[in-house]
């Protein structure tokens, strides 16, 4: 016994012909933040990055390092000592600062190390 469906009742009914499929745009845009968006509508899903300093003595060295993070508060040097162990192994936080921006989940954008000899900062990444 063959039973016919209709369109309806098969769920078809108001599926777009390939052609139609076919002509529409697709945007596909992110960052590498990990953040992808795909469809044609731009649903704009910004975290706010926020920006703190801290000095970190490391190998008998003084850095300030300045991080990026999306979380709202800063940590405490301990905290941070802790994250950092891996990249500075026995480093010590003496002090985080904070900038008008907030905070994230701790990636370094960049360090400068004291040069006592020459009284200034050098730029190390």
């Amino acid at each position: 016994m063959i039973v016919c469906l209709s369109p309806l009742e098969r769920g078809t009914a108001d599926m777009k012909s390939f052609k139609q499929f076919l002509s529409e745009s697709v945007t596909i845009n992110g960052d590498f933040n990990g953040t992808l968006n795909i469809g044609d509508s731009h649903q704009e899903q910004t975290k706010e990055e926020n920006s703190f300093y801290a000095d970190l003595v490391w190998e008998g060295k003084l850095y300030r390092m300045q991080f990026m993070t999306n979380e709202d508060t800063l940590p405490t040097p301990a905290n941070l000592a802790n994250q950092l162990q891996s990249e500075y192994p026995g480093g010590i936080v003496h002090n985080v600062y904070p900038i008008t921006e907030k905070n994230r989940n701790y990636r370094v954008k960049s360090i400068k190390r004291y040069q006592p000899e020459a009284l200034t900062w050098k730029t190390e990444l």
